[in-house]
């Protein structure tokens, strides 16, 4: 897989990204997401995986890294928004009772935690960090993804009791019964042991998960990700590089989807 785009490519990207931002942004405006039933925590959610893609495109169109992280914390700030209109009082449009918890579901939280490592942002991954909780229905979409996106937070709160429990408690119950197949399962067992690397200061357990991970992301990245710019670059290998970085490991695992201009230097 060449990892470098064509120009053409580049460019469709870089204006898609900035019509839907644009766009999203008038129908709000002309009251169509309200005629149609659209919260405004979905419409922030929405947009912030147009930033993302803008952040993307403008790495690979070789744009100044400073306005490729400036994209990407505007992504994690949209993510956070919703959060906060479900869960934070003081926010100007809490919804209370009235909050759309899909747009605020563990994936959603795991993107925003991306997106502001690869916005190498660590004080907006804290405040998503505090922002985030299970949700009060008790809907999960799964074990995997409770027990990964609870890790990240308290790794990121500086929990590292709590987060080292719920990896050990993941990466047990994988290897009692491991996936033949690139599921969701082997994703979060992927993450799970890059991030247990980083919460016991295990290096070669930290490129272990980072390797793993990069591996099966090529199914989607030749797949659904396929001419897009996720082809790429593989999102939760760069902020976990980033994540490990910031706390100090060295990053050896190698793939042209965890391009090293993204990461921060140590």
């Amino acid at each position: 897989m060449s990892n470098t785009p064509e120009q053409q490519q580049i460019d469709h990207w870089l204006n898609n990204a900035r019509y839907q931002i644009e766009r999203t942004w008038r129908l709000n405006r002309e009251g169509f997401h309200e005629k149609h039933g659209v919260s405004l925590q979905c419409v922030h959610t929405a947009v912030a995986g147009d930033h993302a893609s803008l952040a993307r495109a403008k790495f690979l169109n070789g744009d100044p890294i400073a306005e490729v992280r400036a994209e990407f914390a505007n992504a994690a700030r949209h993510i956070l928004k919703s959060f906060r209109m479900a869960y934070d009082e003081t926010d100007p449009d809490y919804q209370g009772e009235k909050a759309d918890l899909s747009a605020v579901s563990e994936t959603i939280a795991i993107r925003g935690f991306n997106h502001a490592f690869m916005a190498a942002d660590f004080d907006l991954a804290v405040e998503l960090g505090r922002g985030y909780r299970d949700s009060p229905d008790g809907f999960s979409l799964g074990l995997d993804v409770n027990r990964y996106v609870n890790a990240l937070k308290s790794v990121v709160l500086d929990d590292l009791p709590q987060a080292r429990g719920l990896l050990s408690a993941q990466i047990d119950a994988y290897a009692a019964k491991p996936s033949k197949r690139n599921d969701y399962r082997k994703n979060y067992f992927t993450l799970s042991t890059a991030l247990s690397g980083i919460a016991d200061t295990n290096e070669a357990r930290f490129n272990e998960g980072l390797a793993a991970q990069l591996k099966i992301y090529q199914s989607y990245a030749r797949g659904e990700a396929r001419n897009t710019d996720e082809e790429f670059i593989c999102d939760h290998a760069v902020a976990l590089a980033n994540l490990g970085l910031r706390r100090g490991l060295a990053v050896t695992a190698e793939h042209p989807t965890l391009p090293r201009g993204l990461l921060i230097q140590p």
